[in-house]
């Protein structure tokens, strides 16, 4: 049986919300979009470290940058439309209401820690009264809040004494973590890039709609494996590439060493 609190967001995913009912009614139906789901990707280093090396102190980083770049969301991106003398204005609100749900695995059983904010539909105007959301920031901006995100989470993650290696569009990893293990713990994206080769395409190229395409052809059905014992096998992937334990406990230890020092360690 679903909980109060699924209970609650489920009455505010139909729009219910404050005793008011948004959205529009036709027919006697009423006509109301959800909500939008942002999802937040650590870069994959930064799940090896946390989750298979147990460096908690990168979730805590992950967690603050999510909030960080939802908070621009906020400020910058919440708006309404407002109808005023047969005219329609899009109106600044500066609030959301957002649910997030963190999960530390992909459906391939990859490390992947990752948050989902499901920003719901509903904005309070400048009278209190809650109103439809305007979305089209969300859609012009995304790349935006993304790399937002991953600005403040190597901030965090130098913060805490790792080195950063940046590529593109804000994309980094932690030095250190070798690609080889990166690569045999993201079987995942493989998938993805050999469905779109059988394509003809790659990621690069392929649109938008080739790439969802490609991910719903190799989604494989969530299985609840027990995450122990994945952990397990992570470690030992990891173990056989020649990064073990006493690597990863190698790569903690001197982060924290630099961290101690108070040296930010450079991001570049």
């Amino acid at each position: 049986a679903p909980t109060k609190g699924e209970q609650r967001l489920a009455k505010l995913l139909e729009g219910r919300v404050a005793g008011q009912q948004l959205g529009t009614t036709r027919d006697g139906k009423v006509e109301h979009r959800p909500g939008w789901d942002i999802t937040f990707s650590a870069p994959k280093s930064v799940s090896i470290m946390a989750d298979v090396a147990g460096d908690k102190r990168l979730i805590a980083a992950h967690a603050a940058a999510v909030k960080a770049a939802l908070g621009h969301v906020e400020q910058h991106m919440a708006a309404t439309r407002v109808r005023e003398g047969g005219e329609v204005r899009r109106e600044e609100t500066g609030n959301l209401a957002i649910a997030t749900f963190r999960h530390a695995t992909s459906r391939a059983q990859d490390p992947q820690l990752h948050t989902h904010a499901v920003i719901l539909n509903a904005t309070q105007d400048k009278d209190g009264n809650w109103r439809s959301l305007e979305p089209r920031a969300f859609y012009q901006l995304q790349k935006e809040i993304g790399a937002i995100y991953r600005q403040e989470l190597a901030h965090g993650a130098a913060e805490l004494g790792y080195r950063i290696e940046v590529g593109r569009d804000a994309m980094f990893e932690i030095a250190g973590v070798p690609a080889r293990v990166i690569e045999a713990l993201s079987q995942r994206t493989a998938a993805i890039d050999a469905r779109l080769a059988e394509r003809g395409t790659s990621r690069g190229e392929a649109s938008a709609a080739e790439k969802q395409i490609a991910a719903l052809d190799t989604r494989e059905a969530k299985s609840h494996a027990d995450h122990k014992s994945l952990r397990a096998e992570w470690r030992a992937t990891a173990e056989a590439k020649g990064f073990g334990e006493a690597e990863q406990a190698g790569l903690i230890a001197e982060a924290k060493e630099r961290a101690r020092a108070g040296e930010l360690a450079e991001i570049g």
